[in-house]
């Protein structure tokens, strides 16, 4: 290893987009393989004990569409504010669709797919265009999506311990420069 790369940290894969979704919606895009069937993965978007395990607080889910939806943050935003997103389940197609209408997220997105031995999951939050801090949407979702993927694999988020500065910054940061 060269003595400029042992100074500096991994850069973050940017995974993350932002797409047209028609003339006056964008959406935040990602694509990510899981080493987990869509049968374990399921359950991490639809169950609210382990929504919480890297997401957030399912105050409420009601499993159906039409149903009710109470998420409320674990980690502050950049402001050290809690964010506590409201809506409709728009879209519920167990073990493969879930789609929710939140206040202040908009229409948040997850399709799973059977991939192999694992599955493919592809995520979008579609709001009206332009995106307003795009790098801040893209660094929040690029990192839940990372905690998906870690309590996929039994390590559950510390948010007692969370820190933005450490654990958001960063990637924030990159996608901000990636413009």
């Amino acid at each position: 290893m060269d003595e400029q790369s042992a100074d500096q940290p991994a850069q973050p894969t940017l995974d993350g987009s932002i797409v047209s979704v028609d003339a006056a919606h964008q959406a935040i895009v990602f694509y990510r393989r899981l080493p987990h069937p869509v049968a374990h993965v399921w359950p991490y978007l639809s169950r609210p004990a382990l929504i919480r395990r890297w997401l957030a607080a399912a105050d409420r889910l009601d499993p159906a569409e039409g149903g009710s939806v109470v998420l409320r943050w674990l980690n502050t935003d950049p402001e050290g504010r809690t964010v506590v997103a409201t809506g409709t389940v728009t879209a519920y197609d167990p073990p493969t669709v879930l789609q929710l209408d939140l206040d202040p997220h908009g229409r948040v997105r997850f399709e799973l797919a059977d991939d192999g031995a694992g599955s493919s999951l592809a995520f979008s939050a579609a709001l009206p265009a332009p995106i307003e801090r795009p790098a801040l949407l893209l660094a929040g979702w690029h990192l839940h999506l990372d905690y998906l993927a870690q309590a996929l694999d039994g390590t559950e988020v510390d948010w007692p311990a969370w820190d933005p500065a450490r654990d958001w910054q960063p990637l924030h940061d990159a996608y901000a420069a990636r413009g």
